[in-house]
């Protein structure tokens, strides 16, 4: 089990960037807090505020202080986690009175990008999708986006594209090899920070799967498999010292 390694601080900084002091009364009996995920998976450059619950209700906390043990991937604006840098780290949240805690793991994964046609191979995916039961059209395309991936590796981006008042996706996948290559597909859902796996693999084989006229179907349901890369998590409750004496961890981007 990991310890931190240790700068003592002398006052806290709260995630709104005031100072403030933890309440030193007693532990409610039973208070709890949870973050919303155990697992944020994030793009870099993007921005998520990890939802914070509280119970019972009628717990009075006026804030929230998070604490990440890498900078070099992910910092707090005020209580909005920006991803830098491709990588994990894990962030730990304190109330701000009754000193409740929880902590969660966040997984930055690199920028969807157009991949480059450096590969002299491709196949085409013409698709209609549906996401969670919504149609995938241009209106609301800005919301996900689709990867072709063999094994980490980006090979191909979802554009969506009109016909005859019909939105579709064009997925062109790149590969090294004429055939043989096993291709995985994934939904980003930006601004929610998950990732999730169609069930639909595919054999690389440059042809086209699917056409305008008769387009493969594409299907994420309630069922579908959230995306969770290959990393030890590592210990999800590290033994740190109480928030007076919090050390070694980053505070809103500041040690």
């Amino acid at each position: 089990m990991r310890r931190l390694s240790i700068i003592a601080l002398c006052a806290v900084l709260a995630s709104c960037g005031e100072f403030f002091d933890f309440e030193t009364q007693a532990l409610l009996d039973g208070g709890e807090m949870h973050l919303g995920r155990k697992v944020v998976t994030i793009s870099v450059g993007d921005r998520y505020a990890i939802p914070v619950t509280f119970t019972p209700k009628e717990l009075s906390n006026t804030g929230v202080f998070w604490l990440l043990d890498n900078d070099s991937v992910a910092r707090f604006d005020n209580d909005t986690l920006v991803a830098l840098a491709e990588g994990h780290t894990q962030a730990i949240a304190f109330s701000s009175i009754d000193r409740l805690r929880d902590t969660c793991t966040v997984v930055v994964i690199p920028r969807f990008y157009v991949a480059p046609d450096t590969y002299p191979y491709d196949m085409v995916i013409y698709a209609s999708v549906n996401i969670h039961g919504t149609p995938l059209t241009r209106n609301n395309s800005a919301q996900y986006a689709i990867g072709a991936y063999v094994g980490d590796e980006l090979r191909g981006l979802g554009q969506i594209e009109r016909r005859a008042d019909t939105d579709y996706l064009v997925l062109r996948v790149w590969s090294p090899y004429p055939q043989g290559e096993q291709v995985q597909l994934r939904c980003y859902f930006r601004g929610q920070a998950r990732c999730e796996l169609f069930a639909d693999e595919f054999t690389f084989d440059g042809e086209r799967h699917g056409s305008l006229n008769s387009l493969y179907p594409l299907i994420l349901g309630e069922d579908a498999q959230e995306y969770l890369p290959d990393i030890d998590f590592g210990d999800d409750n590290p033994i740190i010292e109480d928030p007076d004496t919090i050390q070694g961890w980053i505070i809103d981007g500041q040690q």
